[in-house]
C-alpha cells in the first residue's frame, strides 16, 4: 500500500514512480534542474523526512493542537521546507508541527518545497528561526548557540553578529557551558527549570555538587522549589529545609509509534499524568481503577 501510495504521488508530480522509500527520496525534484517543479510545491510522504540534526528545542503541544484544530478542517496554508541531507534522505528546515499535526491526523503526505542547503545553511535556519519563539528556554537557546560555535568555532562577537542579538545575550546564554555530564542529561529533560540569569551560579555550584543539582532540577520541574530556593540550597550544601527534594524515582513517556500520549512522572507518593490531549474517558477510568484500589488497599 505504501509503495502503491508513493507511485501515485511521484506520478502526480510527474516523476517517475519508484519501488522503494529510498528511490522514492532519490526520484524527487532535483534543484539542478533535472526533474524540476520550477519551484512549485510537490507532495512527499512523511515516511520520507528526517527531522532536521540542528533542532534544539521540543514541539509545543499547545501548536500542535491548535494546528490540528485547524488542518482538520482547512488546507495547508504554506509548505513545508525540506533540503536534501545525506545518503540522499529528506531533511526537514521548517514546518515541524505542521508535520506532527498531519501525523495525528493520519495523513500520509504532505506538500513541500525544496531548497538547496549547506549544512551550515541549515543549521542557521533551524535554529535562528526558532531562537525568538516564546516556548523556547534559555537552556535550548544554549544548545543551539554551543553548538554552532563548537562546530565553526565562532566567537561570541561571531554569534552575536549573524543571531542579531547582543554579546551580552549571547555570553549570559554560554554561562551553561561546563555543567557535569549528569547535570546536562537532566537539563535537557527539564530546559524550564534554570533561566540565563542564574545560569553562572548554578553552574559554579553544579560543578561543587553535581548529585545535589541534578536533584534540585526535578524540584523545579516539580514545583518544589523555586530556582531561587534552589540556589539558595545548593550554596548551604543541601544542608536547608528544601534538604528534602530527592531525584524523581520515575519518570516514562508513553507513545505509540513516533507520538507521545503520556509522561509519568512518580517521586515518592507523589504521581504526575501528564498528557498531549485532553482525555476525558481515561480520567473516569483511572478514577474508577483507583476507587478499585482503595478498596483493596483498605481491606
Amino acid at each position: 500500500m505504501i509503495q502503491d501510495m508513493q507511485r501515485r504521488i511521484l506520478k502526480s508530480s510527474g516523476l517517475v514512480s519508484a519501488p522503494s522509500v529510498e528511490d522514492a527520496a532519490a526520484a524527487l525534484p532535483r534543484l539542478d534542474g533535472s526533474g524540476s517543479t520550477d519551484g512549485k510545491p510537490f507532495l512527499v510522504p512523511l515516511s520520507l523526512i528526517n527531522d532536521s540534526p540542528y533542532q534544539t528545542s521540543p514541539v509545543n503541544e499547545d501548536k500542535i493542537a491548535d494546528l490540528v484544530e485547524n488542518l482538520g478542517k482547512n488546507p495547508l496554508s504554506s509548505p513545508v521546507v525540506l533540503r536534501r541531507g545525506h545518503q540522499g534522505r529528506l531533511e526537514l528546515i521548517a514546518g515541524r508541527h505542521r508535520i506532527e499535526a498531519y501525523r495525528r491526523l493520519g495523513r500520509q503526505e504532505i506538500e513541500a518545497t525544496l531548497r538547496d542547503l549547506t549544512d551550515d545553511d541549515a543549521e542557521k535556519l533551524v535554529f535562528y528561526d526558532n531562537l525568538f519563539a516564546p516556548s523556547m528556554t534559555d537552556f535550548q537557546k544554549y544548545l543551539g548557540f554551543s553548538q554552532r560555535k563548537a562546530r565553526l568555532e565562532l566567537t561570541q562577537e561571531q554569534l552575536a553578529e549573524e543571531s542579531g542579538v547582543s554579546r551580552a545575550v549571547v555570553s549570559k546564554l554560554l554561562s551553561f557551558d561546563g555543567l557535569p555530564e549528569s547535570v546536562l542529561a537532566a537539563l535537557k529533560e527539564n530546559p524550564q527549570a534554570i533561566g540565563a540569569n542564574a545560569a553562572a551560579d548554578f553552574v559554579a555550584l553544579a560543578k561543587k555538587s553535581p548529585d545535589l543539582a541534578v536533584q534540585a532540577i526535578y524540584a523545579i520541574a516539580l514545583g518544589e522549589m523555586t530556582q531561587k530556593a534552589a540556589l539558595a540550597w545548593l550554596k548551604a550544601g543541601g544542608t536547608t529545609k528544601a534538604e528534602t527534594a530527592k531525584p524523581v524515582a520515575t519518570k516514562a513517556l508513553i507513545k505509540s509509534g513516533r507520538q507521545k500520549y503520556a509522561e509519568l512522572v512518580q517521586r515518592e507518593n507523589r504521581l504526575v499524568i501528564s498528557l498531549n490531549t485532553v482525555d476525558a474517558g481515561l480520567y473516569h477510568e483511572l478514577e474508577a481503577w483507583l476507587k478499585s484500589r482503595a478498596e483493596q488497599h483498605f481491606q
